[in-house]
């Protein structure tokens, strides 16, 4: 009984608290309404607020904030209302001196039941407008910032963007806005920036590219009103490089080229200009360079020839490469006219001179020797009135002909040099051959040998037209005993 009494208790407690909740929860309503709320500093805010006690007995209400930057005035400071009844609150809110101005604030008031001890506090319906006292104004205030890529490109387009923001609310007309970053990144331009404005700008800029490499520095600078009121700087490279750009031109005339190749350097920065050849030996042999050029050997054994010089920017190598095939063909030409004028001019006769002993080679020395002249026609027409003439050495006789066959000079004769014999033939037809054939014997042993002149043949090639042709020496000497002493 008493377990249960005990529970009975607690549930009475429970039903206590929430019927003591309820009207405290509903124990007035209100409604705000803003009578003037765009002040200055030196100003107050009032607003108009109307509580409604909905308890069935009296009640008082008080108002105040929490908020330390606002001094909150009700006239009267609280107020009993009746049961069920409704009554004003004239409230005013006055800004202190460390509030910034141009700025809209939101005020938490509280509103405050005195018999129920509950309260609301409300932020929403207290809005202010804090602005500018008559005939003040802001002091420009813009944050600026300046971006770009770290490092350029000087051949491609370059993008800077510049970010505005005005920091009040100034408004900021015919703003300068100048970038200066070396004559490649320098502009100037005028702008309008409103109060609060954020306002971004893309530039682009196109950089000489040859523009020497490094490290630079762009700064922007906002002017207004001829004062500088702001800046902001950042750091970038240009990038460097070496672009090599070749034209060629070629020019030919008999016999000969030249190829010319000029190299430019279009970059920033020191580069190695090449040109390279490969050609065959033949022609090789017949080209010159300029400058001259090295020979290298790849990987693979093939040979090139290679003109290289390193060039600063805008300097250019030209390479001529020259190919002269005239001395060569002069060379042939001479050769082709020497051979024709040798056909033209040369002898339609040729005489041909052999000498050899005969006998034993012995010791005793050389004693006589078998001579044979080969006179041949090798032209296709006849020659007439051939006249052969030989000289034997004074040291040696002509010996009769022997044998048939043999032909027999037709006259012989002392000269200085020895007996000379000559023979002659009406003609010679084409491609005929003649021999004649004559033995002499030494007055003495001969041991060193001897040493027979060249015989000599006159003839006309045409009537009235006279040639003279000669054969070959002949020297026969000891060694033919040594010969026939090792057989």
């Amino acid at each position: 009984m008493i377990y249960r009494n005990r529970k009975l208790f607690s549930l009475l407690v429970l039903v206590a608290v929430f019927l003591a909740v309820l009207p405290a929860a509903s124990a007035f309503t209100y409604n705000v309404e803003p009578v003037k709320n765009t002040i200055t500093k030196s100003d107050s805010a009032i607003f108009q607020v109307t509580v409604t006690n909905t308890l069935e007995v009296e009640d008082q209400f008080s108002i105040s904030t929490r908020d330390v930057n606002w001094v909150l005035k009700s006239d009267p400071a609280t107020k009993k209302i009746s049961a069920l009844s409704s009554a004003s609150f004239p409230v005013e809110l006055q800004p202190k001196s460390a509030l910034i101005e141009e700025n809209v604030y939101v005020i938490p008031v509280k509103i405050k039941s005195e018999k129920t001890g509950s309260f609301k506090e409300e932020g929403q319906s207290f809005v202010v407008f804090l602005g500018l006292a008559a005939n003040r104004s802001y002091v420009p205030t813009v944050t600026p910032s300046v971006s770009l890529e770290k490092v350029v490109d000087p051949r491609e387009p370059v993008s800077v963007r510049v970010s505005l923001r005005n920091r009040n609310q100034r408004d900021l007309e015919d703003l300068e806005v100048i970038l200066k970053g070396g004559p490649e990144l320098d502009k100037s331009y005028m702008t309008h920036l409103l109060p609060l404005e954020e306002k971004v700008n893309e530039i682009l800029f196109r950089i000489d590219p040859s523009t020497l490499p490094g490290k630079r520095s762009l700064v922007l600078k906002l002017v207004f009103e001829n004062n500088t009121i702001s800046e902001s700087s950042t750091e970038y490279e240009i990038l460097g490089f070496s672009e090599m750009k070749e034209t060629s031109s070629k020019k030919s005339s008999l016999f000969r080229e030249e190829n010319t190749f000029l190299i430019v350097n279009d970059g920033n920065q020191m580069g190695s200009a090449e040109h390279s050849f490969q050609m065959n030996l033949l022609r090789r042999l017949f080209t010159s360079f300029t400058p001259e050029a090295s020979k290298v050997k790849d990987a693979a054994g093939n040979v090139y020839y290679v003109v290289s010089k390193e060039l600063g920017p805008k300097e250019s190598l030209q390479v001529s490469e020259v190919t002269d095939y005239r001395l060569l063909v002069a060379f042939i030409i001479l050769i082709i006219i020497a051979t024709v004028l040798y056909f033209v001019f040369r002898s339609p006769v040729i005489l041909y001179k052999s000498g050899e002993p005969i006998g034993k080679k012995k010791h005793e020395g050389l004693s006589e020797v078998k001579v044979r002249l080969y006179l041949k026609n090798r032209a296709n027409k006849t020659v007439t009135n051939i006249r052969l003439t030989d000289t034997i050495p004074s040291i040696a006789d002509l010996k009769k002909a022997s044998h048939v066959g043999s032909m027999d000079p037709v006259h012989t004769s002392k000269g200085r040099k020895g007996t000379i014999a000559r023979w002659e033939f009406a003609s010679l037809e084409p491609y005929e051959e003649r021999v004649i054939a004559y033995k002499i014997e030494s007055k003495l042993k001969l041991f060193g040998g001897i040493k027979i002149p060249s015989a000599k043949a006159r003839f006309e090639e045409k009537k009235g037209k006279e040639r003279v042709v000669y054969s070959n020496q002949v020297n026969l000497v000891q060694k033919f005993e040594e010969k026939d002493e090792e057989k």
